[in-house]
């Protein structure tokens, strides 16, 4: 089960040009809890691949990045929490999941995003589920 509230991306395609960017379609207001969102207990931002992605000779990579922000506006000013090494497009196969640990004590803005950074080539097809959980997922 996802509670809605954690939830950042749903179904979302996210397919680019090569150096573009996305961001997620919601974002996750901490209002009180920021520095430390899990009170001690780890939490991770989930990210889950619903569609596989694809570009056109299957070398296009992609960065996954949990981004921090003081509104709701996701976008270039948002700052990075953390982020994945460049993926390339043929590990992110449908049912692929993976976590981002947040860092206690370095959250310092109110809201939490994800940022997707296409690198290498376009990416042509793909689409994610993201959330924050508290354990990180076991793949199948």
């Amino acid at each position: 089960m996802i509670d809605k509230e954690l939830q950042v991306c749903d179904n979302q395609e996210m397919i680019g040009a090569s150096a573009a960017v996305d961001y997620s379609n919601y974002a996750i207001n901490l209002s009180g809890v920021v520095g430390d969102p899990g009170s001690g207990t780890p939490l991770y931002m989930v990210v889950n691949v619903t569609t596989a992605f694809t570009s056109g000779n299957s070398t296009g990579t992609v960065v996954f990045a949990v981004i921090e922000e003081d509104d709701t506006t996701l976008d270039a000013s948002s700052v990075v929490v953390i982020q994945t090494k460049p993926i390339l497009v043929t590990a992110l196969t449908a049912g692929k999941r993976f976590a981002l640990p947040l860092p206690a004590g370095l959250i310092t803005k109110q809201y939490l995003g994800l940022k997707t950074t296409y690198g290498t080539e376009e990416v042509t097809a793909g689409k994610i589920d993201a959330f924050i959980a508290i354990q990180p997922p076991l793949n199948p």
